[in-house]
């Protein structure tokens, strides 16, 4: 018996070697295949259903929980929020998404950004069907969709179906189905689409849920069919259901991430029946904090906290330009209550002569200026960071100075964010100035500033709303070339500078006084701090699903091939014996 044991042993330890070195003939694990989930047997052949819908919302399905897709997902790994494309540098397009579902890599490389399929470069980044008929053991695909365009672009060295309508092609589709060979089999569908189009994108939409209806249906009578399949019980079968683009949505924006965007925002069911339930959920983007360090600023006679240009030239206004000044400020005193200190002017003294300051008045704020009567935001003393944004138009057909503040332009009761303006001169001698200012009327004011921006146009509302809430500028910002000054702080923390960013000229803020810093790391709903790419990837992408079929199919994906997925391991019920 003894001598068994250690022929067993020895004959372990030699497999165990042998699967170690194979494995490192493979670029990519295959995760699908790890442990104890492998296929039941050496002779069955590992088959997939792929599913795009366009137009179908991961939201709305989540609400509407069509009976038998619902019933798959538990055998699946589903997320109601999966992306299309983790940017937002374009409108993505059903096209676009059908593109990266196909080739494996997102529109910055396949160049489809809009409804044309032909810019698509399959040279570079071929679709999954070119891989597969490629690969060493040649497998065959199929492609049905009512749309042309969908076959010729995409549907190289696939069978190709063209039928007229979704019923045609999911008819066409449980045809082959029945005794095709074909091992990825690829249903495009758009009705989903069309209804959301003619009405709204939701579960409160009585058309929208009878296209989803139907498309649970269709979905149930495709696996219906592989299930009769005469080879079945020697095929691995996983089917996928995704989204091509997401909703249309006329909801407003708060979230201007790609998890914000209603297109991006898609449905991803990945079914077997070995696959026990999995819900991936979509991560919060505001729950991302606002950390960096920024100036005190207090008031007192003896403790004044002051920071100045050397040029007293520098941002002088004139007579006709167009403006925009962005800051983020926060009492260090919550509820603080202080009268008319001035934070930031380019103003000889006060509330008089040429120029414009931003100044506190109770609990909201203001803006003065030579050439406007006072424009208010609402109250911003409650200890929390707030951005703050004024804005001289002056090119316009009506010259106005507006504020915003937290992207919108909301004010006080009584008080204006928005007042004409006249056409008077704010050039003078005095320089750009943080923090205590001749004239002010409080010396108890304790306040914290940092992001101070400055730009040669005027930002739109929607502008503001967009951008006024991001906390680190580049030069991948859309308005970098109007960015004439820029002095976050960030990287000043424990110095007495404020250094300039744009390196336009501008200049640094000296700082005077008793300065001191404080260093934070808080959630701010209204800002957008960097996000890493990781963030993104913490659900399914459209990308993912040709490297989930890559793997199911057991071809191994090569690095050569510079796809943008990665693979999602499911929970298994089913496990070899």
């Amino acid at each position: 018996m003894i001598k068994y044991f250690k022929t067993f042993k020895y004959i372990s330890l030699a497999l165990g070697t042998l699967m170690v070195f194979g494995a490192c003939n493979k670029d990519f694990p295959n995760l699908l295949q790890n442990f104890n989930e492998a296929k039941d047997s050496p002779e069955s052949r590992d088959k997939v259903l792929l599913v795009i819908v366009d137009g179908l919302s991961g939201p709305a399905m989540q609400d509407i929980a069509p009976t038998n897709i619902d019933l798959m997902t538990r055998n699946g790994l589903v997320t109601y929020g999966s992306l299309a494309d983790p940017t937002t540098d374009f409108e993505v397009t059903n096209q676009s998404v059908a593109a990266s579902l196909l080739t494996g890599v997102n529109s910055a490389k396949n160049k489809v950004v809009g409804s044309d399929l032909s810019p698509i470069d399959l040279n570079k980044y071929p679709t999954i069907f070119t891989k597969l008929k490629q690969n060493a053991v040649s497998r065959k695909s199929s492609l049905f969709t009512s749309d042309a365009k969908y076959g010729s672009s995409l549907g190289k060295d696939a069978e190709v179906k063209v039928e007229s309508n979704d019923v045609a092609v999911v008819n066409a589709a449980s045809t082959s189905l029945s005794n095709t060979e074909s091992d990825l089999n690829v249903i495009h569908l758009t009705e989903v689409d069309k209804a959301g189009k003619s009405s709204t994108y939701s579960a409160a939409d009585t058309k929208y849920v009878a296209a989803i209806n139907v498309l649970d249906k269709q979905v149930q009578s495709l696996w219906e069919t592989i299930k009769k399949r005469a080879s079945f019980n020697t095929e691995n079968w996983v089917v996928i259901v995704t989204s091509g683009r997401g909703a249309v949505s006329t909801d407003p924006i708060t979230d201007f991430t790609p998890y914000g965007d209603s297109k991006r925002d898609t449905y991803t069911l990945f079914y077997s029946p070995k696959f026990a339930r999995k819900i991936v959920p979509r991560p919060n983007s505001k729950d991302i904090p606002f950390v960096a360090n920024a100036t005190r600023y207090t008031y007192a006679s003896n403790n004044q906290v002051i920071g100045k240009l050397a040029d007293v030239n520098k941002f002088n206004m004139g007579t006709g330009s167009d403006w925009t000044m962005t800051l983020f400020l926060k009492h260090n005193v919550a509820n603080a209550s202080y009268n008319y200190p001035i934070f930031f002017a380019k103003r000889v003294e006060g509330f008089t002569g040429a120029g414009w300051n931003f100044f506190l008045e109770g609990n909201y704020w203001g803006f003065n200026s030579s050439i406007a009567g006072q424009a208010f935001g609402p109250t911003i003393n409650d200890g929390e960071w707030h951005a703050l944004t004024a804005v001289i138009k002056r090119s316009g057909s009506q010259d106005s100075v507006y504020v915003y503040t937290d992207g919108t332009n909301a004010t006080v009761s009584g008080k204006s964010s928005q007042v004409g303006a006249n056409g008077n001169n704010l050039d003078n001698s005095s320089p750009l100035t943080l923090g205590y200012n001749p004239g002010n009327g409080n010396t108890d004011c304790n306040i914290s500033i940092c992001n101070v921006q400055i730009y040669n146009r005027a930002f739109s509302a929607e502008e503001v709303k967009r951008y006024g809430g991001v906390t680190h500028i580049d030069e991948s910002y859309p308005f970098w070339s109007n960015l004439q000054g820029y002095w976050p702080g960030y990287g000043d923390v424990n110095t007495t500078v404020l250094t300039e960013k744009t390196g336009k000229g501008a200049g640094n803020f000296k700082l005077t006084g008793p300065v001191a810093w404080t260093s934070f790391n808080e959630l701010v709903p209204f800002f957008q701090p960097p996000i890493e790419e990781s963030f993104y990837r913490l659900v399914p992408n459209a990308v993912d699903v040709p490297f989930m079929i890559y793997q199911w199919l057991g071809v191994s994906v090569e690095s050569s091939w510079n796809l943008d997925g990665k693979s999602w391991t499911p929970n298994y019920t089913q496990i070899r014996k």
